[in-house]
């Protein structure tokens, strides 16, 4: 199922298991939760020149490998984004806004 990441200036486009889809929202909320959480080390963190946690760089990238790596970790199926930066998409796709 194809799902929409709406960010400020652009979309991607992913493609994810149906199950997952159906209830998009429900795994963003888990997503950021493990995202922002500043006791989860990950390659999203923007971080300044001592090390020290910023913030943290939300993309297309941070939720798919969230997915595949804790939700779909045993799972054939796997999240994979299917267009990026696009800015004319099918709102009719299931969508979650950063």
């Amino acid at each position: 199922m194809l799902v929409n990441i709406v960010f400020d200036y652009y979309v991607d486009i992913v493609s994810v298991p149906d199950s997952i889809g159906i209830n998009i929202k429900k795994y963003q909320n888990q997503c950021d939760k493990w995202l922002f959480n500043k006791l989860n080390e990950h390659e999203f963190w923007e971080k300044d020149d001592s090390g020290n946690k910023l913030g943290v760089g939300v993309c297309s990238e941070s939720f798919t490998y969230w997915l595949n790596e804790f939700v779909l970790k045993d799972s054939k199926e796997k999240a994979y984004i299917v267009r990026k930066n696009i800015s004319d998409y099918d709102e009719s796709l299931p969508t979650i806004y950063y």
